[in-house]
């Protein structure tokens, strides 16, 4: 992460071993489209996947002390953004945190009010860019319009992969899978149907977070390397262009740093007040469907 980027999507950690006293700011929070995650200590941070990528951090409940765990965090991370919840006057709050680049710092015990001031920090800095913020709202919204049980992405879906696609652009996405046993085709790798999905779902949350409901007309698979099961898988899509009622994407899969699937598809446009999914012999739709295969991905 470099000085002033925009971290990988809305995602944001709250460290406190009274996780209660900050309930109403984390509600405010994903009221607003930011993933909460909330850790009892900074160990228990620092043990998170790494490919998850934070916009910042707010600790809570350190007391005077809290220039210890500012210290150990950015030392892992220079550019993490850190604000601390803090009962402490000015006076000996800014000496304690002198040298450190903290954000201004929170109410002892920040509620739902405290919010727009803590993100107007983030977006003095440039941490927070508004465009991945509309994109994840558009996301969010389409999503539970018009997929609200999708066996991809829906969190509370019984046998549901549950991938979280987040903004971490105006036209890209990213989201983690676990890769988990249970979805193993051959011994020890993740079937291949299951990758075909993830790639899928992420091209799909690009469409949405433009939006736009759109269908997969044209879907081509890679597979580059065997994925392996066990562990955590990284997947991108992004949206490279449109023509007319037809999207271009592509997306890839990685683990370890290392692309193990790509894909590239068409996604035809529909309307979002009818149904729209695309069907064989539909008036008009076939000659559509046509002319978006002759043209090259």
């Amino acid at each position: 992460m470099t000085p002033g980027s925009s971290a990988a999507g809305l995602r944001l950690a709250l460290i406190s071993r009274d996780p209660d006293r900050l309930s109403g700011f984390a509600e405010a929070l994903r009221a607003c489209g930011f993933r909460v995650a909330v850790f009892r200590d900074v160990w228990g941070f620092q043990q998170a996947d790494p490919a998850l990528g934070w916009l910042a951090v707010v600790l809570h409940g350190q007391g005077s002390g809290f220039r210890d765990s500012v210290e150990h965090l950015i030392t892992s991370d220079p550019f993490l953004p850190v604000a601390v919840a803090s009962g402490m006057e000015a006076e000996a709050f800014h000496e304690a945190s002198e040298g450190l680049g903290l954000l201004e710092p929170l109410p002892e015990h920040p509620g739902a009010e405290a919010v727009e001031s803590f993100l107007e920090g983030l977006r003095g800095i440039g941490r927070l860019d508004p465009r991945i913020e509309a994109a994840q709202a558009r996301l969010d919204a389409m999503a539970q319009r018009h997929h609200p049980h999708c066996v991809v992405c829906w969190e509370r879906h019984p046998f549901g992969l549950k991938v979280d696609y987040l903004a971490t652009g105006a036209d890209t996405v990213e989201g983690l899978f676990g890769c988990g046993a249970s979805y193993e085709g051959y011994r020890g790798v993740l079937h291949g149907g299951v990758v075909s999905s993830l790639l899928d779902g992420a091209m799909a949350a690009c469409i949405l977070a433009r939006g736009v409901e759109a269908y997969t007309v044209d879907l081509r698979i890679r597979f580059r390397h065997a994925v392996d099961v066990g562990l955590p898988a990284l997947i991108r899509g992004t949206w490279a262009e449109g023509e007319g009622p037809i999207h271009h994407l592509t997306a890839t899969l990685e683990q370890g740093g290392k692309v193990r699937a790509t894909a590239r598809a068409k996604f035809f446009e529909g309307s979002p007040d009818q149904p729209s999914q695309p069907m064989p012999g539909g008036a008009g739709v076939r000659n559509l469907l046509r002319q978006a295969r002759k043209r090259p991905l």
